[in-house]
């Protein structure tokens, strides 16, 4: 489904690429060395909340490390009670025994939009969005952390959700803690949370016992504590609490966001933590493994990570159903292509690069009319999965015929305009302005054949007679008569011969490839 963006959205897009005084984290660019298996990748960021998706192992709860280790702050800012310093190290995150291999030759570069630089030919007015770096030089120690750009940062990892219940620090002190004085935002938290939860809390307060907290609350007459709460709920206090505790401009990073939270929870949590980004300009970067998560915030801040033989790839703008098939192994089906038949589905697919091909799938229709028909009936459909028609290049001269005949399939046209506009939008044509397999044999017929012809293991002068031959041949029968000239099977030389088209004559395909993406 199409991302629709709300007055919110827009909102939070307009003062993260204007409030400079916040110091945004723009990007991150690991530009040399290796960090947890993760190498030279770049994160580029224009959205105050950033959702990170992969596989386990795949790097993310690094990247949130390296995103904490951003910021120095000064000895008054705001800290977690349990932490004893007001800023991250790479020492909280990155522990070694003596068997592992230090880190060492590594360049961070982070971006940040901050109105307080040292003046330079940069930012001669001390303002814009410039590059810091974190250095580890081999055998030596990071470069100094007091020069990073100032900012709270708060770091929430799993252990969020672990119930009190099951906390020996909770349960040895529990007769100990006593009222903390009301900071002011408790009911705005106690109504966040229950807009969340589809829960009436009566109030919400904290008890304390030195450094550690306990949440409680009151519900309809009846008092219970973080040691009665659901792991979701517990996690939820905390979250809010922390944000109103901290002052405007926090980073938030959070590891497994949607941890302890139902899929409807998840949505809500997303859309508060909009509200309050929109309010208080904080920022948000977050792991996760939920479809739900991913799905509601803007494409531009999501994004997909993942390793292949030791290289880092960040994929942006990713959809809930491509990471869910990411997740599962499974092909995504986000995205259907519908063509006539099997030889357009033949040509069309090696064009495809992998990354496209598991999240697409091709299918063989028939004639344009049952394609246009095909098509009506997703159109009519209450929630309209993604689709796209493919069809030959000699149906391109009626375009105004397959428009009408699109408008009669649809038996009860109620907006014509937008009608016409949803099926032009998802309608394109295969290159050539022919059938498919003439359109392939006046390709070959213009083109060098030196390689195809070593591939096909025949010389140059008898392919380009066999190709000559061909054009003679009856409509649609041009290939067949290719392969039988070659001793092949028909569809494994059409195959053969799209796959190397396809990166020969790629740029043919160029108006295909900007509809599905």
């Amino acid at each position: 489904m199409k991302y629709l963006y709300s007055q919110l959205d827009k909102d939070n897009f307009s003062w993260f690429a204007q409030d400079m005084s916040v110091a945004s984290l723009t990007e991150i660019d690991l530009r040399r060395g290796s960090l947890r298996g993760l190498n030279g990748f770049q994160i580029k960021i224009t959205y105050p909340i950033s959702v990170i998706a992969g596989k386990n192992r795949s790097g993310k709860s690094t990247i949130l490390a390296m995103a904490c280790c951003a910021f120095h702050n000064r000895k008054e800012g705001f800290k977690l009670p349990e932490r004893r310093l007001t800023y991250y190290s790479f020492s909280d995150f990155f522990l070694q025994t003596s068997e592992e291999v230090p880190l060492e030759g590594i360049a961070i570069f982070y971006r940040i939009m901050h109105n307080n630089w040292k003046k330079s030919k940069y930012a001669p007015d001390g303002s814009g969005n410039l590059f810091q770096s974190r250095v580890k030089r081999r055998g030596g120690k990071w470069n100094n952390y007091d020069r990073r750009v100032k900012r709270n940062v708060v770091f929430l990892g799993v252990q969020r959700v672990v119930p009190h219940s099951e906390k020996s620090i909770s349960t040895s002190y529990r007769t100990y803690f006593s009222d903390q004085a009301p900071a002011g935002w408790e009911t705005e938290v106690k109504e966040v949370v229950g807009r969340i939860l589809g829960a009436s809390y009566d109030s919400f307060w904290m008890k304390t016992y030195g450094r550690y907290h306990l949440p409680l609350v009151a519900n309809r007459g009846n008092i219970y504590s973080g040691f009665n709460m659901g792991a979701g709920e517990n996690a939820l206090f905390e979250i809010f609490s922390i944000i109103h505790a901290t002052p405007k401009g926090t980073l938030l990073v959070i590891d497994e966001i949607e941890l302890g939270l139902h899929e409807a929870a998840q949505k809500k949590l997303i859309k508060e933590l909009k509200e309050v980004c929109r309010e208080r300009h904080i920022q948000v970067i977050c792991t996760t493994h939920s479809a739900a998560i991913i799905e509601a915030v803007p494409p531009e801040a999501r994004f997909y990570i993942e390793n292949f033989s030791g290289k880092t790839s960040i994929t942006p703008g990713i959809s809930s159903a491509y990471a869910a098939g990411k997740l599962s192994g499974e092909k995504s089906n986000e995205l259907d292509i519908y063509v006539e038949d099997g030889k357009a589905e033949t040509i069309v697919e090696p064009f495809l690069s992998n990354d496209v091909r598991k999240r697409v799938s091709i299918i063989p229709i028939g004639s344009p009319i049952t394609i246009i028909r095909h098509m009506a009936g997703r159109y009519k459909e209450k929630r309209k999965a993604e689709c796209i028609c493919v069809m030959d290049g000699d149906q391109a001269a009626k375009i105004r015929h397959h428009m009408k005949k699109f408008l009669e399939a649809l038996e009860n046209s109620k907006d014509t305009e937008k009608e016409i506009e949803w099926f032009e939008q998802r309608l394109v044509f295969l290159p050539g302005k022919t059938w498919p397999e003439k359109w392939l044999i006046q390709t070959l017929r213009s083109i060098d054949l030196s390689e195809l012809a070593e591939i096909l293991r025949i010389s140059k002068e008898e392919l380009s007679s066999y190709i000559e031959d061909a054009t003679s041949a009856k409509k649609h029968d041009e290939i067949y008569i290719l392969a039988k000239s070659l001793s092949l099977n028909h569809q494994h030389a059409c195959s053969t011969i799209c796959q190397w088209l396809s990166r020969v004559k790629n740029e043919e395909f160029a108006l295909i490839d900007q509809k599905i993406r």
